[in-house]
């Protein structure tokens, strides 16, 4: 009776390897995944997607988020000023169901807030 060699499957444990690292650096990073507060329809449009360092989300209701956190409308300028450097872009999210006088109020927050760029969120 011959003994056959013990041959171990490595393939299944380098996969849990690495989406348990993936899983750390997450955790440890979690700015790496943009954060979502609202649930946002996005317009399809043609156009490439942006990196705005400061997202923006304003759903049919009128809700906004600010990075992933509620903001009032008219606490959004204050909110807004200290995470705005030079030269960062501003990513706005509109639901595609939200009135065109609402995103204008928005974005008039924006601007005087400082904001110089401003990147609208589109679905390709």
């Amino acid at each position: 009776m011959s003994r056959r060699p013990l041959v171990l499957n490595l393939i299944p444990l380098i996969d849990f390897f690495l989406l348990a690292l993936f899983a750390l650096l997450l955790a440890r990073w979690p700015e790496a995944l943009p954060q979502r507060a609202l649930s946002v329809d996005l317009p399809r449009a043609e156009g490439r997607q942006g990196s705005g360092g400061v997202l923006l989300e304003l759903d049919r209701e009128g809700r906004l988020a600010l990075n992933g956190k509620p903001v009032a409308l008219k606490d959004l300028a204050q909110a807004l000023r200290p995470l705005l450097k030079e030269g960062t872009a501003v990513r706005l999210e509109a639901d595609r169901e939200v009135p065109h006088g609402t995103v204008v109020a928005v974005l008039e927050v924006v601007r005087r807030a400082g904001g110089e760029k401003v990147e609208v969120g589109v679905r390709p």
